[in-house]
């Protein structure tokens, strides 16, 4: 799962068809974090293999590694194979009641 920094920086990179500077990155979110800021996150979601940072010249780009979907569909394995292997039934069970709530078919 990421944190609210980490997301914003994942929407803007899933919203670009090209690598991205870390400048771009915070243009893309108006600004409203401190580059430095922005950067040190990049670097850490890179050692965590979640972007590719890849150096041109001076300055560093980064893309997302899977896409959105893949991403949120891998996080979700892994929350639900923790959930599972924690709690057992009563995930199925809880999972069943809030789809029948939402109107979604299993």
């Amino acid at each position: 799962m990421l944190g609210g920094l980490e997301q914003k920086i994942m929407d803007a990179l899933w919203s670009s068809d090209t690598p991205l500077k870390p400048a771009d990155i915070v243009d893309k979110m108006s600004g409203s974090h401190a580059y430095t800021s922005v950067t040190t996150v990049l670097k850490r979601m890179a050692d965590k293999k979640i972007v590719e940072r890849k150096q041109k010249g001076n300055v560093f780009y980064y893309q997302a590694i899977d896409t959105k979907k893949d991403f949120a569909c891998n996080c979700l394995d892994d929350l639900f194979t923790r959930l599972f292997e924690a709690y057992g039934e009563e995930v199925v069970t809880s999972f069943k009641r809030v789809t029948r709530q939402q109107k979604y078919t299993i």
